[in-house]
């Protein structure tokens, strides 16, 4: 076999190349050496990574979350050259590694390649990877870091500030906001599978942006299998519960209207303490699922949790009737058409933002004409509850040592409390935490009015010496009139007084 043009000159090369003896032995020289001088030995590096920046590049500042996917700091990129602009605020979310030797999960690149994928306004950038590559010794871990813009609020920890209360056109502004995010994401063929009020960042001017994208993954419209293990309890749609693995965007439309839910009424508004409990209350609400509400349930391979199977139990829905006096008429439609059963019939994204509830009086209100708040994170939420268990144990245990029981003022419940309607499987828990009780009635709307709350589980409401904020003075936006489907024009008025015709 002959070799062809190409391999003969690499030939003739690799015979040219220069050599030296080395205990007798003959060994390659480089090109680049004069001859007789020994190679360079071969320094081990620690690895670079292009493209992205390293974590000494910035300063932590403090703690905003932790959880299992890791811990989220607030950071800045580290000062300037005196004079320049100060670096913006950042959020630095670490990616939790178990094992170094199985390199980062997928989870993390999964995330990471969808944020890269999705530009929007109201779905959270990723700005940056900063990476740590450790130590060769193990003093140093690597580490690697997601950073994003930051948020000075997320709306889990938003609605648990005690001197925070929403307004209707604050809420119909998150609403919007987040079906508008949520309808570019699904046009880009991504569903979150994990949408709920902690993963929903809010800046002080009132942008609201979608985050933590760790359970997110491309979806196809004609189906595929996914795992039902997905979305956290309280905003995890019934048919997850019951096993289906075919499913699309509508699971994370399930999510939205418990957290439209939770922004009427001031607290999770299906609080379950395990997966048989969260179905309870569901179908409490949202009636027991027959084959008209929830056509193919019953072929599900349904709940069982703990060797237990679950017994469906007869329920009406009610729906409608128990957010009218949060939402009013139009509020309460829209809760009622979300949080459907039949995960076909439930409102897409699209449809929900025009629904006649962002249409009507008072309309959504303008970013940056709302209130400033304090930074409110559900980790805030966590280290105030801590601190008030431990004021209490501390009060507890004082008293047990002088042998009397002194009377204490009235606590709210946290977040966590149930805020289920009555007879809704089960009161575990305080209630949600009381919001102000407006008197509209469940009628029309007034833009001072607040949102029509109710104080459950017997919590007073907040005394009267306590000033609330001042009211949200916001400006309408400007939207067009909403398209009808069939527009006919209106008959012309008949003629009874005609005007005489003037003879020459």
């Amino acid at each position: 076999m002959k070799r062809s043009n190409e391999d003969q000159q690499d030939h003739a090369v690799k015979r040219s190349q220069p050599t030296m003896l080395h205990n007798g032995n003959q060994l390659p020289v480089s090109p680049n050496l004069s001859a007789g001088s020994p190679s360079p030995p071969r320094k081990k590096e620690l690895k670079s990574y292009v493209g992205c920046s390293q974590l000494k590049e910035f300063e932590l500042v403090n703690k905003l979350g932790e959880g299992t996917f890791g811990e989220v700091h607030r950071a800045r990129r580290k000062d300037s050259p005196a004079g320049s602009t100060p670096q913006p605020v950042l959020a630095m979310k670490r990616i939790l590694m178990h094992n170094e030797n199985e390199g980062v999960p997928i989870t993390a690149l999964r995330e990471i390649k969808i944020l890269k994928r999705l530009r929007h306004q109201n779905i959270v950038p990723l700005l940056d990877i900063a990476v740590s590559p450790g130590s060769r010794s193990g003093r140093s871990r690597a580490s690697i870091y997601m950073v994003f813009p930051y948020m000075d609020h997320d709306l889990s920890g938003l609605l648990n500030n005690p001197r925070v209360r929403l307004t209707q056109p604050q809420i119909k502004l998150y609403m919007k906001q987040l079906l508008e995010g949520t309808i570019y994401m699904h046009a880009n063929k991504i569903i979150h599978r994990d949408m709920k009020a902690a993963n929903l960042l809010i800046s002080n001017d009132g942008t609201l942006k979608i985050a933590d994208f760790g359970l997110a993954r491309p979806f196809k419209p004609e189906g595929e299998d996914y795992t039902s293990k997905v979305v956290t309890r309280w905003y995890r749609p019934p048919e997850l519960f019951l096993g289906e693995k075919k499913y699309g965007p509508a699971v994370d439309m399930w999510g939205i209207g418990c957290v439209f839910g939770e922004m009427l009424c001031g607290g999770p508004i299906l609080q379950g303490n395990s997966d048989q409990d969260q179905l309870d209350r569901i179908f409490n609400l949202c009636g027991s699922p027959t084959e008209e509400t929830m056509p193919g349930w019953s072929a599900l391979p349904g709940l069982e949790e703990k060797g237990v199977t679950y017994q469906v139990k007869p329920h009406s829905r009610g729906v409608y009737d128990y957010f009218l006096p949060y939402g009013g008429i139009v509020g309460a439609d829209l809760m009622d058409k979300l949080l459907v059963l039949d995960p076909k019939k439930r409102l897409t994204a699209f449809a929900a933002s025009d629904h006649d509830y962002l249409w009507t009086e008072p309309l959504p209100a303008e970013i940056g004409m709302l209130p400033q708040y304090e930074a409110s994170h559900e980790y805030d939420r966590q280290r105030r509850n801590e601190a008030h268990q431990d004021r209490r144990t501390n009060n507890n245990t004082t008293t047990n040592f002088h042998g009397a029981q002194q009377p204490h003022g009235h606590h709210p419940a946290g977040r966590h409390g149930s805020s289920m309607p009555a007879g809704g499987g089960g009161n575990a828990g305080g209630a949600a935490p009381y919001r102000g009780h407006g008197n509209n009635g469940g009628g029309g709307y007034n833009p001072d009015d607040r949102r029509g709350d109710k104080p459950r589980g017997g919590h007073p409401p907040p005394s009267a010496s306590a000033a609330p904020p001042p009211a949200a003075s916001y400006r309408p936006i400007p939207l067009p009139p909403k398209p009808q489907a069939a527009a006919v024009p209106p008959a012309a008025p008949p003629v009874t007084n005609p005007i005489p015709t003037r003879r020459p």
